[in-house]
């Protein structure tokens, strides 16, 4: 179904296949629209709320079956010009790429995103090109994951090959509890486009800082755009908490995390797109964990255009539509992010902020009453909320968040 308000002349439509909450992706819509250089068609698997104000028109579809996708894609050509695709959703990412191919439109190869979105082949591509000897393999029952983690060495991790936002990835210590992370990493299996007999990735636990990095990707070569410090809770999971982001941190001119940046994008043959990588920071270098051919959630481009001065989601539109952006980083204090999550899995009854927030501090409570947050390995993503700063340096950041949240009162059904 097509909806459209018939411009008289066609300037062509940059075609978003799908969007997100609007907490976390609105901002991307805003952007691209703002800046007077796309106009945009969303790709939805559902009618548009929030999104309808940045739209030229939408169609229904099933964004995650390539096949549907292309067809309805075909119906939006008969009467505009297909300037791009862009999508900004994990889930959707190879299939629009693979439309994008098909139509002959600018973008990252649907195998090379395949190859980010299956984390197996991504490790596979490393071990190929020299970066990575770690002996990562893939399971598809308890027994093979125990051989795996054995050739391995502990402690190792577990993940489902093809999800994301760390839902499902548990660390083990040893045989005895990698029966509990295979678990956790099968339980959780959201629409993929593709199913895996072997579903679980075995891999060396990386110890370090962990960071993401929000990347231009060209024919040229790959800049980091955004640096995020990441913030995890609830060992042995990986649950994202938080991120930190300064406008002037030294790891934007880190050789040894631009060479790996390189590196690892050329090993995957990703390009012509925004990347969203997630490092560990250890003491032989930056080992990945992994790699998205989309921009970064959470809120951090958003954060970092703040800081840095370079619009993320415009830089990815430009590039879908074969523009060459070369944006300035211009330096600007610091932003940072956390989510709120209970203390234990709860009902939440109430939920409320008292007083006056510090100047620079956005709040968010997301949570209705009789919502059931649940913590790993019950559930993910159990936020109630999340606050963002905006501040001098990050520790300035973190004393508005802590601030903020005092103010924050919860009540959990008895």
């Amino acid at each position: 179904m097509h909806h459209t308000a018939d411009p008289v002349e066609d300037p062509g439509v940059l075609l978003v296949v799908g969007s997100g909450e609007a907490a976390f992706r609105e901002y991307a819509f805003q952007e691209i629209a703002a800046s007077g250089r796309h106009r945009l068609w969303l790709m939805t698997d559902s009618a548009p709320t929030w999104e309808r104000p940045y739209l030229d028109g939408w169609t229904v579809t099933d964004p995650l079956n390539p096949e549907v996708l292309a067809k309805d894609v075909g119906e939006v050509s008969r009467t505009r010009r297909i300037t791009g695709v862009l999508c900004l959703n994990e889930a959707m990412v190879w299939p629009a790429a693979r439309v994008a191919e098909e139509a002959g439109l600018p973008g990252p190869a649907p195998d090379a995103v395949w190859r980010c979105r299956d984390k197996a082949l991504t490790r596979a591509a490393l071990t190929a090109h020299g970066i990575s000897g770690s002996g990562a393999g893939t399971a598809a029952d308890l027994g093979q994951a125990l051989d795996i983690a054995a050739g391995i060495g502990y402690p190792v991790v577990c993940k489902p090959r093809a999800l994301g936002g760390s839902i499902g990835v548990r660390r083990a210590d040893g045989p005895h509890d990698l029966m509990a992370a295979f678990t956790a990493a099968t339980a959780e299996l959201p629409d993929v486009p593709q199913r895996f007999e072997a579903s679980v990735l075995v891999e060396p636990y990386l110890d370090g800082p962990e960071i993401s990095v929000d990347s231009l990707v060209t024919d040229d070569g790959v800049r980091p755009l955004v640096i995020a410090r990441k913030q995890t809770s609830f060992p042995p999971f990986f649950e994202e908490s938080g991120h930190l982001i300064d406008g002037s941190d030294p790891l934007y001119e880190d050789a040894a995390l631009r060479r790996e940046l390189t590196r690892v994008h050329r090993a995957l043959g990703v390009t012509r797109c925004v990347t969203h990588s997630e490092w560990r920071l250890t003491a032989e270098g930056p080992r990945l964990v992994e790699v998205n051919a989309r921009p970064g959630g959470d809120r951090i481009p958003f954060l970092g255009a703040q800081v840095t001065g370079v619009p993320v989601a415009l830089t990815a539109a430009d590039l879908a539509t074969g523009r060459n952006p070369d944006p300035v980083r211009r330096p600007n204090g610091a932003a940072a992010i956390e989510f709120l999550y209970p203390d234990a899995d709860i009902t939440l009854e109430g939920l409320s902020l008292r007083g006056a927030l510090p100047e620079g501090v956005h709040v968010e409570l997301s949570a209705r009453p009789g919502d059931v947050l649940a913590l790993p390995p019950r559930g993910y993503k159990a936020r109630y909320g999340w606050v963002s700063a905006r501040g001098e340096s990050v520790a300035h950041c973190r004393e508005l968040i802590a601030q903020a949240r005092a103010a924050i009162q919860v009540k959990a059904a008895a």
